[in-house]
């Protein structure tokens, strides 16, 4: 396994160094599509590019069948547990729900408008309707959840705190439940014929600081160790640079990082391996870092973008992309 860092740090940021505990956001994982699993149909192709401010994914697919197929396909959008963020702030997200990370699909080149589904879950247990009925939004995303809180009749609110639907005391409640989103369509695999999926949406990416402590021996340092395969030698080079950072500025001793997910393991959901994969990861300036784990070597291919390919791939992990500014 290989640890990828590229670039130098660039000068600090302008936000104000107290905030650093404080002043973070989360990252949240999205990856490929899912459907229920077909005999005949394979990946032939997956072409992904990430950064921290876009994924595209273009996929070819092969129906080896004698006979065209029909399903539903589905990109699941990521989690987003509505008692944690009420009070944690999310990454980058946009506008409002459900459509929160602006995903678009084209089929063979043509726009389809996939269809939202959002699900509300308690402890295991689907609690759709009885969110709906309470005339509450699914998800946090936007202000419309903490509008609506606000104009309850005190019996309902009462009701819905007895039914574990939300929590707190009063006039200070807050939801509970866990919001699941996916887009989805009807998809027709002709037999023995390619069909081209292409895809696109802004990834739910993490921000927060990074510094000496970040790196240490402790729980935060072994986490960020481990999650972006950081090695003794990657560890000392970022070292370096932190060291020599202006501790008098608005940043003082701590660089700015993105973290971006995605989830690839999804692909194995498809008849056999992926054929021919490409990854192209974009880290948006030149002097910035760029680090994750990665079984295989990154080409630089220009001022910020790094690429790998591999045949008949059968991911095993997801991926995890550390950029830090």
């Amino acid at each position: 396994m290989k640890t990828i860092v590229y670039g130098l740090l660039a000068a600090a940021v302008w936000t104000p160094v107290a905030a650093v505990a404080d002043d973070s956001s989360a990252a949240l994982a999205a990856g490929g599509l899912v459907f229920t699993k077909q005999a005949d149909i394979r990946m032939a192709s997956e072409d992904l590019f990430i950064s921290p401010k876009q994924v595209k994914v273009r996929y070819e697919f092969v129906n080896d069948g004698k006979k065209d197929v029909q399903t539903v396909v589905a990109f699941p959008l990521p989690d987003i547990d509505v008692r944690e963020f009420w009070y944690e702030p999310l990454g980058t997200t946009i506008g409002t729900a459900p459509n929160f990370m602006g995903f678009a699909l084209t089929v063979d080149g043509k726009k389809v408008e996939a269809k939202p589904d959002e699900r509300a879950v308690l402890d295991g247990r689907d609690v759709t309707a009885q969110v709906r009925a309470a005339g509450l939004p699914i998800n946090i995303i936007g202000d419309v959840m903490m509008k609506t809180l606000d104009r309850l009749a005190p019996a309902l609110r009462k009701s819905l705190l007895a039914q574990g639907l939300l929590e707190g005391e009063k006039d200070e409640v807050h939801p509970h439940w866990i919001a699941k989103t996916s887009f989805w369509w009807h998809q027709v695999f002709p037999a023995g014929k390619t069909v081209i999926i292409e895809h696109s949406y802004q990834p739910v990416t993490g921000q927060s600081f990074f510094g000496q402590e970040s790196l240490s021996d402790k729980d935060e340092g072994r986490a960020n160790r481990k999650a972006f395969c950081i090695d003794a030698s990657t560890r000392a080079a970022i070292e370096s640079r932190i060291a020599k950072l202006d501790k008098s500025g608005v940043n003082a001793a701590y660089l700015e990082d993105y973290t971006t997910e995605f989830v690839l393991k999804t692909a194995n959901n498809w008849k056999g391996p992926i054929g021919r994969f490409r990854l192209t990861l974009d880290k948006l300036k030149p002097e910035n870092v760029l680090s994750l784990c990665w079984d295989g070597d990154l080409k630089k291919t220009g001022a910020t973008t790094f690429e790998a390919t591999r045949d008949n791939f059968a991911p095993t992990r997801d991926i995890k992309l550390l950029v830090l500014q």
